[in-house]
């Protein structure tokens, strides 16, 4: 088989597709799709965007298989580091952090902090500057966050959930749930898990701060739409959203 269709026939095969389903869902036969793997045939460029939307190829993969089959891919290889995708970020952090009243994180695809309005550096106690990037989970589990909250318990069961999602996607995750789990930081939320009669339709956030002051949030994801770019696509924007006028209020008047 020649490079494009070994790429082809190993993506299909992992999504336990076969040939007469990939070949009905592109609008072809398999006989066609069966000379693409093994190299009788040569794809053009509709048929690689065919293929790419109807097995979810990521962007860089869809760069793979225009390349293998010997045209320029369109899809750039883009880092964080990349103009565009800074302009992006600035963007986001001009026209939604900027005007968003409540605390507002901006998150790469490995939840690590690239910004942040001031709303969210009170809240969550981050510094100005630092050296390494701040994992937005190790901010969650820090001992001055936790130490703040409330219902910590009931908590721990949203976070462990969000986590373990994740780390069943993306492998970068996985590492970071085991040292949690291994921490015993989880072992609350497996317990109620395991016991519990009615899942609530969401868990709210309940700090308490030493001056008294109470807040309750919860938060909203973001991200763009009309996306062409495996970073911008993995960037997220994590929004803080009050759940009674108090906090609402206060948050408000932060700083």
């Amino acid at each position: 088989m020649n490079s494009f269709g070994h790429i082809l026939s190993a993506e299909r095969k992992s999504r336990g597709v076969s040939q007469h389903r990939l070949a009905t869902d592109v609008q072809t036969t398999q006989r066609h799709l069966s000379f693409l793997e093994t190299g009788r045939s040569k794809p053009s460029r509709e048929m690689i965007i065919r293929l790419s939307e109807t097995m979810q190829l990521s962007h860089n993969q869809r760069g793979e298989l225009f390349e293998a089959a010997g045209f320029t891919s369109p899809y750039s290889q883009r880092n964080l580091d990349s103009k565009s995708i800074r302009q992006t970020i600035e963007l986001m952090e001009k026209y939604v952090l900027a005007n968003w009243p409540y605390p507002g994180l901006i998150l790469d695809p490995e939840m690590n902090i690239l910004s942040f309005n001031q709303s969210a550096k009170s809240l969550f106690m981050l510094p100005n500057t630092s050296d390494a990037p701040m994992n937005v989970y190790d901010v969650l589990l820090s001992n001055g966050f936790m130490e703040r909250v409330q219902n910590w318990e009931e908590l721990s069961w949203a976070v462990y959930l969000r986590l373990r999602r994740q780390a069943q996607k993306h492998p970068q995750f996985r590492q970071k749930l085991e040292s949690y789990e291994a921490a015993g930081l989880f072992d609350d939320a497996i317990k109620r898990l395991a016991h519990s009669s009615e899942v609530p339709p969401f868990i709210p956030i309940m700090m308490e701060f030493e001056d008294g002051t109470r807040l309750q949030f919860t938060s909203i994801e973001a991200g763009l739409s009309t996306v062409h770019d495996d970073i911008l696509s993995g960037i997220t924007i994590e929004l803080v959203l009050p759940i009674n006028e108090e906090s609402d209020k206060l948050m408000r008047n932060q700083p």
